[in-house]
């Protein structure tokens, strides 16, 4: 079956470029999840135009394609059992424009080789996932990839300008052309008709539309970006940031310009270590309001999971049972301005239910060491999982003043969940660990 569809692949692609050995179809079967689908072929496209004839092969076969740049999704988005497009090789351009403050990108650049091109002017991209040193921007911008630091705000979504997508029929379209909004309307009636009846229905339902407005006040990847259309009012605005977190299922993201955001030169971390993980939740929002930039949350199962890791603090090892910790960090453009920040926070210091002073950070190695095992923490709780099993992970969210609430039921529905000991850890450990 897959040699067959080799040779009818090569009347649209050179051989050299179709992948249909067993070896290369078993190690495209996975990304990062735990999830397995083995492709009947995979496809190395150079151009737009070889995508579109990609994507009326899928129609006229029946075979469904797959859009994969790293690989790095947990939960199943790069992997097909019909065609894989694998767009890592070919299709990695970024140019830098107007000063770093916007950034042109195609799917298969790495994000932190775009922050590394945007670095000396002081910016980068707003989405910082954990994965961010693999990770590349079509998976960044077809999962909404936010992250530690970019809160809802500066995710994926907000931070698109102009989007240049192909559709499954092969229509293609930017949104930085004013030409293509015309076009859309006239060569994609029935899709734009039946957006901006979608638009006007919710619109005209305040209860529709007020709720749609609370659930993207809170990070929110699952489903299709529907707040849309109420961002906005052209159809094929609302179509652009709808492929925004869809996963490749509505269209083809072929290039994008993100507004940048500013990369601030003076930093100060630290860990800040709990009694308990009620009162490191209570701390998330007077931590916020004098001014942290990033406020990550850690339970003890966590931090059991990277205690050992060289230049990891030693209190972490003697923690009680109960104990939590808060990654912090606050961010200037001056020293002055951190002065400042640093002042709100020993004015809350007192009512915070530290288990030891304070330490902040600006040696650069020490808080690139923290977010390392911040961002390493997923890994670091997958390797001690009992052999055979496997680890789920998917995000969850709540109102801040909601955390420590959700989180206690949480722990409590785990422990009396009856399942295996190492199984339960992991569990648990994630659900705390990724909130």
């Amino acid at each position: 079956m897959e040699s067959a569809i080799g040779k009818l692949l090569e009347g649209i692609l050179p051989a050299e470029r179709i992948k249909t050995d067993l070896i290369d179809l078993v190690a495209s079967a996975s990304d990062a999840g735990f999830y397995y689908l083995r492709p009947k072929a995979v496809v190395l496209p150079k151009s737009e135009e070889e995508v579109i004839n990609l994507l009326a092969f899928s129609v006229q076969h029946q075979i469904p394609i797959t859009f994969r740049t790293a690989g790095t999704s947990l939960s199943g988005q790069s992997i097909t059992d019909g065609i894989l497009v694998d767009l890592s090789q070919h299709w990695n351009n970024i140019t830098i424009e107007n000063n770093g403050d916007t950034v042109r990108v195609k799917p298969g650049a790495i994000g932190a080789n775009v922050n590394t091109y945007l670095k000396k002017y002081g910016r980068k991209i707003g989405p910082d996932p954990a994965s961010i040193n693999a990770a590349m921007m079509g998976g960044i911008l077809s999962n909404n990839a936010s992250g530690m630091c970019c809160g809802v705000s500066k995710n994926s979504y907000h931070t698109v300008k102009y989007i240049r997508f192909i559709l499954p029929d092969g229509k293609t379209y930017t949104t930085e052309s004013a030409i293509d909004y015309e076009r859309f309307k006239i060569e994609s009636e029935g899709l734009y008709e039946q957006l901006a009846v979608l638009r006007t229905q919710i619109i005209s339902n305040p209860e529709v539309h007020d709720k749609i407005r609370r659930k993207y006040q809170t990070k929110n990847t699952v489903g299709y970006s529907v707040n849309a259309f109420i961002d906005f009012e052209e159809p094929m605005d609302i179509l652009a940031h709808l492929l925004i977190g869809a996963e490749g299922t509505l269209g083809f993201i072929a290039e994008a310009v993100l507004n940048t955001v500013n990369d601030y030169p003076e930093k100060l971390t630290a860990m800040l270590y709990f009694t308990d993980i009620y009162s490191a939740c209570k701390a998330i929002t007077p931590l916020t309001i004098s001014g942290a930039a990033a406020v990550e949350l850690m339970d003890r199962a966590s931090l059991q999971s990277i205690e050992n890791i060289e230049g990891m603090p030693a209190i972490i090892k003697t923690l009680p049972e109960s104990a939590a910790a808060l990654l912090v960090e606050y961010l200037g453009n001056t020293q002055e301005e951190l002065k400042v920040q640093m002042d709100s926070f020993l004015a809350i210091a007192d009512d915070l239910s530290l288990l030891e002073n304070a330490a902040f950070t600006a040696v650069p190695y020490e808080q690139a060491l923290f977010w390392k095992v911040r961002k390493g923490m997923f890994p670091a709780v997958g390797a001690v999982r009992a052999s055979g099993t496997t680890v789920i992970l998917e995000d969850i969210a709540f109102p801040v003043d909601s955390t420590g609430d959700a989180i206690s039921d949480l722990q409590l529905l785990f422990k009396n969940i009856i399942i295996p000991g190492p199984l339960f850890s992991a569990m648990l450990r994630m659900a705390t660990s990724t909130l």
